[in-house]
């Protein structure tokens, strides 16, 4: 890879990183962190955490396929901009919301912030980079994991500290970082150089192209159950933790730990499904968080917890690189962001319904062990449904006659 080209693509997946701690970390995944704490200080019951976990999920499903073709008319840069306006706001919010009805608003901007920034971010550092998107995929979702340690260690530090008003403090902090988020991929990013000799006709056939393709539609119904168990896992793990009689403080470390271990995952899954292909890294996957999930179900011990925490850590975040990855792998270089854009579709769905699903079977039939066996059983469908996936057509060439000057 030419020297100008490597630079700026490590130069654009810090900043990919960076967003991404914002945008899914701190703004979508940290509410199970807080979740706890939060419901103390706003008297709610575990159904409407789920109900409120609903609202941002479907913020997030109702504008991801909008955030698409705004960007196609806004550019993408803007779009992400607009996103990471509105995750700010959302975060800025909870911090000073007076109740449960009013964070309903909040969460929903959240949802809605997010459809609009990371959808966009990743179909502009793949038009960038198509030769290399599984590492600058990689590199960018290693973002959720470094979130989560902050988060792990940040929440339940401030939450000893300040006991009433802990929880408000950190969606304080994730605003300010949000708003650096921002002025960074103001600074420091650019919209691909675009293909001028596309007509809005051909840009609707490859859409139905893509939505058609068989292969792409299998890709998204795993990212459909992924987006359902994960979401579960996220929003409520830290709670199953406490209520089986963990201490706050170990149930943070272990969050913590979740981060370290989930920093590495994308980039090293990525990586091996170069040499094992997509098809035998996802079943791997698949395999292991399958495990994982059922892991506390039979062991809600600290041991238990924490194997968890290892495989799944060790895990979820490559499921993430295999997949947006495995989405673009049979599509044209011009229809890979709409391909990107439809199976988040199917994932917006599954992060949907899932904390509503969860909430009703934890509060109706038999807790936390229950959500995660019905986890549990969704991953192996998903593991099932892996063995149609498909490697790559063909390996993609390197960018070339780019500028790739750095400033």
């Amino acid at each position: 890879m030419d020297r100008n080209l490597r630079k700026k693509m490590w130069l654009y997946s810090l900043v990919g990183m960076l967003t991404t701690i914002v945008i899914l970390a701190f703004a979508r995944l940290s509410y199970g962190v807080i979740l706890p704490f939060m419901m103390e200080g706003l008297e709610i019951s575990y159904k409407q955490a789920g109900y409120l976990g609903t609202t941002s999920s479907l913020g997030y499903l109702c504008t991801v396929m909008f955030a698409g073709l705004l960007a196609a008319k806004w550019g993408g840069k803007r779009t992400i901009l607009l996103g990471i306006t509105l995750v700010t706001l959302g975060l800025i919010g909870l911090a000073f919301t007076p109740s449960y009805p009013v964070t309903f608003l909040f969460m929903l901007l959240l949802g809605i912030g997010t459809s609009f920034s990371y959808t966009p971010l990743i179909s502009l550092l793949v038009a960038w980079f198509p030769a290399h998107k599984g590492t600058v995929i990689g590199i960018t979702t290693s973002g959720v994991g470094i979130g989560m340690l902050l988060t792990g260690m940040v929440v339940p530090s401030l939450e000893s500290v300040f006991s009433d008003s802990g929880w408000r403090i950190s969606w304080g902090l994730f605003a300010i970082v949000s708003l650096i988020a921002g002025i960074v991929t103001f600074l420091f990013t650019k919209n691909p150089p675009t293909n001028v000799s596309s007509s809005s006709t051909k840009q609707k056939t490859s859409a139905s192209e893509v939505y058609k393709n068989p292969k792409v539609m299998i890709v998204g119904a795993i990212y459909g159950i992924i987006g359902i168990t994960y979401i579960i896992q996220v929003i409520f793990i830290m709670s199953f933790m406490v209520e089986a009689g963990l201490d706050t403080k170990a149930a943070g470390i272990l969050m913590a730990l979740n981060g370290i271990l989930s920093i590495f995952s994308g980039p090293i899954w990525g990586s091996i499904s170069d040499v094992l292909g997509r098809k035998k890294s996802l079943m791997l996957t698949l395999s292991i968080t399958a495990f994982s999930m059922v892991v506390p179900v039979v062991y809600p011990t600290l041991l238990g917890f924490s194997l968890h925490t290892i495989l799944i850590s060790c895990t979820i975040t490559g499921l993430f690189t295999l997949i947006q990855a495995s989405s673009m792998d049979h599509v044209k270089p011009s229809e890979m962001p709409i391909a990107f854009s439809y199976v988040t579709f199917y994932f917006a769905i599954g992060q949907f319904i899932g904390p509503t699903i969860a909430g009703w079977l934890i509060e109706d039939f038999g807790g936390f062990k229950s959500a995660f066996l019905f986890s549990t059983v969704f991953l192996i469908i998903g593991l099932l449904l892996s063995i149609k996936v498909k490697n790559p057509d063909s390996v993609p060439k390197p960018v070339a006659h780019v500028d790739v000057k750095v400033t």
